[in-house]
């Protein structure tokens, strides 16, 4: 590195080399101008390193133009790294720093297999509206959404169809919203179609009085809570169920399960396991305690599979896996791949986990 490396580092620059820790969250403020987006693009070639599939990072914008400037940094540190002529030393640490990491970026490439470079599609960078899409495409039923869902460019027609809807309230049996709009036509002397569309306006910058409008009413932010997380509680419980029917098929298998988590659990590297060790016994439905349960089933999970989904082998399990090259290592390793082999003969068990 040339000297020019040594120059004087901006004052945060503690903070930024911290927002490049994979293994912690960060929330990153700062004004317009100052590099959040180069430093996004750090943490996302960093992670890139580390992950075994370019799908399990999701870089989420507020804009199309933002997604694709994204996407072209990203692209363009990868082939900058890519070129055989580039030169060995950066003109600065900085310039080093991104050199470093889109390097080792495009070392995982190389070595899984997924060459970016020609195939940048498989990078999720997309916008939050796009993302929300994919979500809701994934899980209809979850969404009540069903699958003809898109992405209106220009929403003027929508917020006029909803300003109508909520107009035409004015008749509902509701006597608390019947009032409301009956005041609201009231105020503008019935006329209703100046009331539309002021309220089409007033959806089109929402994004200046929602979050206002909601964080100073009066929240039950516990009930609110629940109601957010009430459709992935039942779709976790519904497979959870399936889980649970699954080990029945299995005799001794939720027996078997424990004791093998707390043999690992007293060997080293074997915590991992502890949630599902330190419980009384395994979960049974119906789930009284439903984060509990999930919390076993993750631990069950990890013991039996790989982070791919693919059933565990001799080769995968050892003292990493608090499974120590002991007597009693392998004897409850040998348990531990028939209980592999029984539940994964139990038809669709691989795609239960």
């Amino acid at each position: 590195m040339s000297s020019t490396a040594s120059r004087i580092l901006p004052p945060d620059q503690v903070a930024r080399e911290q927002a490049l820790d994979a293994r912690r969250s960060f929330l990153v403020q700062a004004p317009a101008g100052s590099g959040k987006t180069d430093l996004l693009t750090r943490r996302f070639l960093r992670l890139l390193a580390e992950v075994d599939e370019p799908g399990q990072i999701v870089a989420i914008t507020f804009t199309k133009a933002a997604a694709a400037e994204m996407r072209h940094r990203i692209l363009g540190e990868l082939e900058r790294a890519a070129r055989p002529d580039r030169a060995a030393d950066s003109e600065s640490a900085d310039e080093f720093c991104m050199e470093s990491l889109a390097a080792n970026a495009l070392a995982r490439s190389r070595a899984l297999g997924w060459n970016l470079i020609d195939l940048p599609n498989q990078l999720r960078i997309t916008t939050i509206d796009a993302f929300c899409r994919e979500i809701a495409l994934q899980q209809p039923l979850v969404s009540p959404l069903g699958s003809g869902l898109d992405i209106a460019e220009n929403a003027r027609d929508l917020y006029r169809r909803a300003a109508r809807r909520v107009l035409e309230q004015i008749g509902t049996a509701d006597a608390a919203l019947r009032a409301a709009v009956e005041s609201l036509l009231l105020w503008r002397d019935n006329g209703w179609q100046e009331m539309e569309d002021l309220l089409v306006e007033m959806l089109a910058k929402r994004d200046r009085w929602m979050q206002g409008f909601v964080l100073d009413r009066e929240q039950n932010w516990q009930e609110l809570r629940e109601r957010l997380e009430r459709p992935f509680a039942r779709a976790v419980r519904a497979r959870l169920e399936t889980l649970s029917a699954l080990l029945a098929e299995v005799s001794g298998a939720r027996e078997e399960v424990m004791a093998l988590a707390r043999f690992a659990c007293a060997n080293l590297n074997g915590e991992r396991f502890s949630a599902l060790a330190e419980m009384i016994e395994f979960p049974l439905a119906p789930f009284a305690e439903l984060e509990e349960a999930r919390a076993a089933c993750c631990c069950l999970a990890d013991l039996l599979q790989t982070q791919k989904g693919e059933w565990r082998t001799e080769k995968g399990v050892n003292a990493t896996m608090g499974f120590p090259a002991t007597d009693s290592g392998r004897a409850a390793k040998k348990r531990l791949m028939a209980l592999i082999a029984s539940v994964a003969a139990v038809p669709g068990a691989a795609q239960i986990f």
